[in-house]
């Protein structure tokens, strides 16, 4: 850890954030392992490079946290091999506390893109759509490149008529992460020892064409990337004008544009490739919930009144009215919230956040005294055990 922090230390000056993005300056943020948290740039710090701290829940996975009202980004540094993908993600995760310093307010509805439809023309024209944006990312002819960019545009336009709730969403998604994407991808080129191969990892996910359907968001950083890519052809202060501006990357780039005109489009026949990946996306969200379901341990079902509070929106599977949190999540329940660091099915009726059940496997069965339950690294409950197995446990949760 000791090299990580030095190489760090030696990699993030003022000047290099700027020059990934206008205006992006050093945020507070924290690299941490298993047991320890290094914390840089934070008031906490004072006059210190970094200090050191034990490692609490709140510094799970790659993301961005509030610690101690301060907004921090944060990366886990056992989830990776490299110096160069920690930089890198740590240069991703202080773009969106600048953007959030920046009152960004241009945020995807996730809730709408976990219920994202299986839909043949979609998928179809999705696959195309993402084919033609590198193409005119690659292209070194004038003429193509703007040919390739108008059919980019014109099969975007064609997807928001059909599907235009779920096509925004999209382009939120490339909003936000997309541009993290873009600054991840300039930090990362900075430092790798082969430059030229770096944007070839990006370009692969762009064009892997099962995960379009099967991680929606996940798929919309890499278009995101490219759009920012095609938009440093188009204009020297694209970044400066997109910030101030309110419009979605997407449609900030059509705007900005000068050659736009709808073209027609000849879509391959490429029905059997298209129901494959519609199988293996349905396939995947039940081999999810039957994976869950086979878990080791004591089944323990909660019910009651449950607020979902927090939740990683890259890691759920949703299929109708209940979703597995495969990473992590957090609850409120009567004005006491918890974190539960494991998967946990959620069950819900209209409002994704309003859950009225959820169930997930534990060690141990919970000590029970008196109306309090207490679950061994979930916490203590007030609440009533209504049927009690040796292999499952349902509680009810009361006020």
């Amino acid at each position: 850890m000791q090299n990580i922090i030095e190489r760090v230390l030696n990699s993030l000056p003022f000047e290099q954030l700027e020059k990934y993005w206008d205006g992006f300056k050093p945020v507070a943020f924290a690299i941490f392992d298993d047991k320890d948290v290094f914390l840089f740039n934070h008031p906490k710090c004072k006059e210190e490079h970094y200090i050191k701290l034990a490692k609490t829940e709140e510094f799970h996975a790659c993301t961005c946290i509030l610690f101690e009202e301060v907004p921090t980004a944060i990366v886990d540094t056992t989830l990776y091999d490299s110096f160069e993908v920690i930089y890198s993600l740590l240069v991703h995760e202080s773009f969106h506390v600048f953007q959030h310093l920046s009152e960004e307010s241009r945020y995807p509805n996730e809730i709408l893109g976990f219920n994202y439809p299986i839909d043949f023309n979609n998928i179809q024209l999705r696959i195309l759509e993402r084919k033609r944006l590198f193409e005119a990312f690659i292209s070194t002819d004038l003429i193509e490149k703007h040919q390739k960019i108008n059919e980019f545009i014109t099969l975007r336009v064609k997807r928001m008529e059909l599907f235009p709730d779920y096509v925004e969403c999209e382009n939120s998604v490339e909003t936000i992460e997309g541009t993290a994407f873009y600054v991840e991808y300039q930090a990362l080129k900075d430092v790798s020892s082969i430059k030229e191969n770096v944007i070839s990892k990006y370009a692969e996910q762009l064009l892997d064409n099962n995960l379009l359907q099967i991680n929606i968001r996940s798929s919309c950083y890499n278009s995101g990337l490219f759009i920012c890519l095609l938009l440093d052809d188009i204009s020297k202060n694209w970044k400066v004008e997109f910030t101030n501006s309110k419009l979605n990357l997407y449609h900030f780039f059509k705007n900005t544009y000068p050659n736009y005109m709808p073209i027609e489009v000849n879509v391959p026949n490429n029905s059997e490739e298209v129901f494959q990946i519609i199988r293996n996306a349905k396939k995947n969200k039940l081999k999810a919930f039957e994976h869950f379901n086979t878990s080791e341990g004591i089944k323990l079902t909660i019910s009651g009144a449950i607020k979902l509070v927090g939740f990683d929106p890259n890691n759920i599977t949703q299929l109708d009215t209940q979703a597995i949190h495969h990473n992590f999540i957090s609850l409120k329940i009567f004005n006491k919230e918890y974190f539960i660091e494991q998967p946990v099915c959620t069950r819900f009726e209209k409002n994704f956040r309003d859950v009225h059940l959820i169930e997930l496997f534990i060690n141990q069965p919970p000590i029970h005294i008196e109306n309090r339950l207490i679950i061994e690294n979930i916490g203590e409950f007030e609440g009533d055990i209504i049927s009690e197995e040796p292999s499952s446990i349902h509680i009810i949760v009361q006020p």
